[in-house]
């Protein structure tokens, strides 16, 4: 640990960490003041966009209490001096309901001089007003003197919140009653309701009347001071004893800045809890808040949107600038140790450039004797191949030398035949026996064919092999070649031939003249193996034939047989040669195919070693396997000729 920490406080280390921090820093705090000049805009808008709203609403009733207050029929109820004309109560009741269906007034209702209601629009329902004294409400109070009224508050016997609208009553200049409007505020709350902003709206007294949440209602944004406790008490405004604070803005912290603020704008400290400054954005609690002006009609509108989205936007910027420089610094970090490595590569280079001029030298030398050594090689794999032809080709004659005893016994016969007919067609040509003669002459004929065909055989068995890509022999053929070319000397031994009969349409992948050469090396070396038991059964002949007795009986000797059987398997074709000879040792079957092995003192051990070689250079599989009770057997495995597509 000791080790990596100064490995890491290198000057692009630190540095990299001193530029960050005052980039984040200062990314951080214009990310907070670009924030807030954002929020402030939306709350603005919002905030303008209610308070227009709200006006419009309200300004469809402003101007009702003032009309309604010069209409003949209604002042007709207090002038005493007009009895005939004079307005009843049960009419102006009914004047009053009519006005309020037509303006959608929630109530209008009018006031005697004392506050008393002496007639209302809603006179036919449980709750009407009519006899209700209305003097303590500051609406009242300030219409009965000759003011046109605005205030807001809870119904006293409805308990719905309303905001009442009152003029005076004039008679010759003097005020003979008050004119009350209520409008509901129910409805106004819909056109407040936003996913993004919460807007309130406060009364003279900062209490909120209006509000998307419910329970902010009839609470007060900031303190309220006694006597504004106890005025909205005697007023009966909303209907509790106690106006409390709202508890998200209920902190020690709220009305100091609201007081620094407001005193920064020359409000006195003793109004400070009258109302927010207005146009001025606000942190109270988790709220971003922004009052607008006080209405024309005495209520002020206030934007609230809470801190968290904007805090987590400022995060959200730390973030991306945090990710993004760290990417930059991984850049310059990067291509820094690339720098490094380049310089470092250069010195390697030129240090390499001087090894690889030495090399370079060293290598030419080689590559020539690489050369001259696969050239040599080729030669010597040309030569090879050469050898391996010729040896094939030994083998074979070594087998027809071995052979050639009988072969001239096959020549020399029809040739003394030949002979003896010559002779005998001369004389009988002396004679004048024509008809002889041509019966001499026929038979001479056919011993010739018979000589033809004998030197045809040995003649194909002993070309040279000419290698193709593809290779075809038929099995029936190659069977019938080879053991014509033995037959001669299994006829010499008393060798019983078991032939299976071959179809002529099998055809085997191999080229028909080395399939012979392995056919005749194994039965020749079956014939071979069959030598010693044909000594011993004329042995046995000739002793009985004396009168000898002998530990065996002739019969209890099996005769020589040589066996070739065929199979046809998942597209091989399996060749099977046994005999019923001496066989050899368990310890000798391993080295049956090594080349120069041999159990005959004038055998080369060529020949199953060489037809190992042939077997599987055409994809094929030799074995051989002791036969019970006595003798050898070898299977051989070749695959069928398949035609070519294009064939």
């Amino acid at each position: 640990m000791t080790k990596i920490l100064p490995n890491l406080m290198t000057p692009f280390v630190l540095l990299s960490l001193l530029l960050g921090t005052a980039g984040l820093t200062a990314t951080h705090f214009l990310a907070v003041k670009f924030q807030e000049k954002a929020v402030t805009q939306q709350l603005n808008e919002a905030a303008n966009k209610a308070n227009l709203q709200i006006d419009s609403e309200l300004d469809k009733f402003k101007q009702i209490p003032d009309l309604l207050s010069h209409d003949p029929r209604l002042l007709s109820y207090f002038d005493q001096s007009s009895q005939s004309d004079r307005m009843t109560t049960t009419q102006l009741n009914k004047l009053l309901f009519e006005w309020s269906n037509q303006s959608q007034a929630d109530t209008i209702y009018i006031h005697n001089p004392s506050g008393t209601v002496v007639a209302s629009s809603n006179y036919q329902k449980a709750q009407t007003f009519v006899g209700e004294n209305f003097s303590f409400r500051p609406y009242f109070a300030s219409a009965i003197k000759g003011n046109n009224t605005q205030y807001v508050a809870l119904g006293a016997r409805s308990n719905v919140r309303g905001y009442f609208l009152s003029s005076p009553l004039y008679i010759a200049k003097e005020v003979v009653g008050v004119i009350t409007v209520k409008v509901s505020l129910e409805n106004l709350e819909n056109i407040l309701t936003s996913d993004d902003f919460e807007i309130i709206v406060l009364d003279s007294n900062q209490v909120v009347f209006l509000s998307s949440q419910i329970h902010w209602l009839y609470h007060s944004l900031l303190p309220l001071s006694q006597q504004q406790q106890q005025d909205i008490v005697l007023q009966r405004q909303y209907g509790q004893s106690q106006i409390s604070t709202i508890e998200a803005f209920r902190s020690s912290s709220v009305a100091k800045e609201v007081n620094e603020a407001n005193q920064s704008n020359g409000i006195p400290a003793n109004q400070v809890q009258k109302h927010l400054t207005a146009n001025q954005l606000f942190k109270l609690g988790n709220f971003n808040l922004y009052p607008t002006e006080i209405s024309h009609n005495q209520y002020q509108v206030i934007a609230l949107k809470e801190t968290n989205a904007e805090i987590l936007k400022v995060l959200q910027i730390d973030i991306i600038f945090v990710v993004i420089y760290s990417l930059v610094v991984l850049i310059a970090w990067s291509w820094r140790q690339t720098y490094v490595a380049k310089v470092a590569l250069t010195r390697l280079n030129q240090n390499l450039e001087q090894a690889v001029d030495k090399r370079t030298q060293y290598l030419k030398q080689s590559n020539q004797q690489l050369q001259q050594t696969i050239f040599q090689y080729q030669e010597s794999q040309l030569k090879l191949k050469q050898t391996e032809q010729e040896l094939t080709h030994t083998a074979k004659l070594a087998v027809l030398g071995e052979l050639s005893a009988s072969i001239n016994h096959e020549i020399n016969q029809p040739l003394a035949a030949l002979r003896t007919y010559s002779e005998n067609s001369v004389k009988l040509l002396e004679m004048g026996r024509s008809d002889l003669v041509k019966s001499n002459l026929d038979k001479m004929i056919a011993l010739n064919a018979s000589i033809t065909k004998i030197i045809t055989r040995l003649k194909v068995f002993t070309r040279k092999v000419t290698k193709q890509q593809h290779h075809k022999a038929n099995l029936h053929q190659a069977i019938n070649n080879a053991t014509t070319i033995l037959s001669t000397l299994m006829i010499k031994h008393g060798i019983t031939l078991r032939l299976s009969t071959v179809p002529n349409d099998i055809n085997i992948a191999i080229h028909p003249t080395e399939l012979e050469q392995v056919l005749v090396n194994l039965i020749h070396n079956a014939i071979q193996a069959l030598q010693q038991q044909c000594l011993e059964q004329e042995t046995l002949k000739e002793q009985q034939a004396l009168g000898h007795q002998t530990a065996l009986n002739l019969h209890q000797l099996a005769s020589p047989q040589i066996g070739v059987e065929w199979q046809l398997q998942n597209g091989t074709c399996r060749l099977i040669i046994w005999d019923n000879g001496i066989g050899i040792t368990d310890d000798k079957l391993e080295q049956l195919f090594d080349p120069f092995f041999t159990t005959k003192p004038e055998g080369l051990g060529l020949g199953l070693s060489i037809s190992k070689r042939i077997i599987e250079a055409y994809h094929g599989t030799i074995r051989a396997t002791q036969r019970a009770p006595s003798g050898m057997l070898f299977s051989l495995d070749i695959p069928l000729y398949k035609k070519r597509a294009n064939a």
